[in-house]
């Protein structure tokens, strides 16, 4: 279909991750990492003193095994132990500095959390990406949008904006129907997958039944290493801690951010668009007092 392969989409986000704090990129990679791989991880944040220990110092103290610190560092992408340290010491003393004297309200740890997931999450988008989905969405006979439990109300939300610009769009929120209008599918049109785990059953089969046919699938996730990415060809990553568990009740604003950014991208390239929009907003005017 003439898209970058996945390993580049992950090359790449991979590379932006770089940019972030340790304690950052530990949340985006979380889910690729191994067990040994994540206690490592782990160790350092209940341990920060450790910093100005030596590797087998460290070793000895976690019982950790010093080629799973090595590949934690190189996955967090520092050159080695030394670096790692260097640069989890300075993100420390910056939180000591410059951190609240009191405890954050509810309200300003929401706000920081949203604004570092939106951040993080523009840093792991690629603009060749974005343009590649706006116009196989912007040509498709058919737009299927794929979305269950928490990753429903951005998919909803999603066909509601596509609907007001005039393109074929449904949403489905059910794994069966999904499947069924998945096999209606063929090579004019999108499945845009939407799943925070991008491990979801249901999504990932109406994902293989629309490949099959030959359907371009866009996915939008939380992870980097997922069973969903390896059966897209067009890829956004989502920049959220979340764990499996909760990925269905986390916040969506990251996601939301993506979509609304294609939406955008939607209106800029198709000439018929804000007409579009004032004619759909027309025919509801009536419903409004």
């Amino acid at each position: 279909m003439g898209f970058p392969a996945k390993d580049r989409a992950r090359t790449v986000a991979n590379d932006s991750i770089r940019d972030m704090r340790l304690t950052e990129r530990f949340d985006v990679l979380r889910h690729s990492l191994t067990h040994s791989e994540t206690a490592a991880c782990e160790y350092f944040v209940k341990h920060p003193e450790s910093v100005y220990l030596s590797i087998t110092d460290v070793v000895q103290n976690s019982g950790i095994s010093y080629g799973s610190i090595m590949r934690l560092c190189r996955k967090l992408g520092c050159a080695g132990f030394q670096e790692f340290k260097v640069l989890l010491a300075q993100e420390l003393a910056r939180d000591r500095d410059h951190g609240p004297k009191t405890p954050p309200s509810p309200f300003f740890q929401t706000l920081e959390k949203t604004k570092r997931d939106i951040i993080n999450t523009r840093s792991l988008l690629q603009q060749d990406t974005i343009v590649q989905a706006v116009r196989a969405i912007n040509k498709a006979h058919q737009i299927l949008i794929g979305g269950i439990a928490g990753s429903a109300s951005p998919a909803v939300g999603f066909e509601y904006k596509l609907s007001r610009l005039g393109l074929p769009v449904v949403v489905i929120t059910e794994g069966y129907n999904m499947a069924i209008r998945a096999a209606t599918l063929g090579g004019n049109d999108v499945f845009l997958a939407i799943s925070f785990s991008g491990a979801t059953k249901d999504i990932l089969r109406a994902a293989e039944v629309a490949r099959a046919n030959g359907t371009t699938v866009i996915c939008l996730t939380a992870f980097l290493k997922a069973p969903l990415v390896d059966l897209s060809d067009l890829c956004f990553f989502l920049s959220t801690n979340c764990e499996p568990l909760s990925c269905e009740v986390f916040s969506t604003i990251p996601c939301e951010f993506v979509l609304d950014i294609l939406f955008s991208e939607l209106c800029r390239i198709r000439k018929s668009a804000r007409a579009t929009i004032e004619k759909t907003f027309n025919a509801i005017s009536d419903k409004r007092i």
